[in-house]
């Protein structure tokens, strides 16, 4: 009796594992997870944290061509929630060409130049003047059209710093965009660290290079 009992049981064991090696298989159609995949205009999200742990990464200044900005359509992340760019960029799409064949006057708003706190993409109320200088300058000259250069200090990844670049000149576009300007007028590059009015490496420096600057874009000849 006991014999038959444990035979039983022996029986039960095998039949219950070959049952659980029947059932193991390879999932399916499981889109895998990407790290830094691409997204908006084909830009690299920046990390959730800033790594500014890179020192100088100074390279001579690689400037990008016209209008094609480290991802010109993606949006600023500004976690202050000052802004709301994506309102914004939603209604009035990022013009694709909009510096073209153009004359650029750097000069008229130079002194405008909007700057930024450390990490920061939000427009400060102390910077809000300069922006409404710029605003009723388009409105009175409706043949002229805007560039927006965002930059940032050295410190921190080079991806991040483009990407923050990005965030700054968004959020100045956003803030004419809220006089009025529509933003159809108005294209963002950004050049991250890589051309800093201030070649220096302080406190000093750096506020300097944190910043968005203003290009008039003349009237199309053609």
């Amino acid at each position: 009796m006991k014999l038959s009992t444990n035979f039983g049981l022996l029986s039960l064991i095998v039949a219950a594992s070959l049952a659980g090696v029947g059932c193991k298989h390879t999932p399916k159609n499981v889109t895998p997870i990407l790290r830094g995949a691409p997204i908006g205009g084909g830009q690299t999200p920046p990390p959730i944290s800033s790594p500014f742990t890179s020192g100088n990464n100074n390279n001579g200044g690689r400037a990008l061509t016209p209008n094609q900005g480290t991802g010109s359509q993606a949006l600023p992340l500004d976690d202050t929630g000052a802004n709301d760019a994506s309102k914004a960029a939603g209604e009035n799409p990022l013009p694709d060409n909009l510096r073209y064949g153009r004359a650029e006057d750097r000069a008229m708003f130079a002194a405008d130049t909007v700057y930024f706190e450390f990490d920061r993409a939000n427009v400060k109320a102390s910077e809000t003047d300069k922006v409404n200088r710029v605003a009723e300058f388009l409105k009175s000259n409706p043949l002229h059209d805007l560039a927006i250069e965002g930059h940032c200090d050295e410190r921190g990844t080079e991806e991040y710093n483009r990407a923050l670049g990005e965030r700054r000149a968004l959020s100045v576009r956003e803030s004419l965009v809220s006089l009025g300007i529509s933003g159809s007028r108005i294209t963002t590059t950004s050049f991250g660290e890589d051309q800093p009015a201030d070649p220096g490496h302080d406190d000093k420096a750096w506020e300097k290079n944190r910043r968005g600057e203003f290009i008039i874009l003349l009237p199309s000849t053609k």
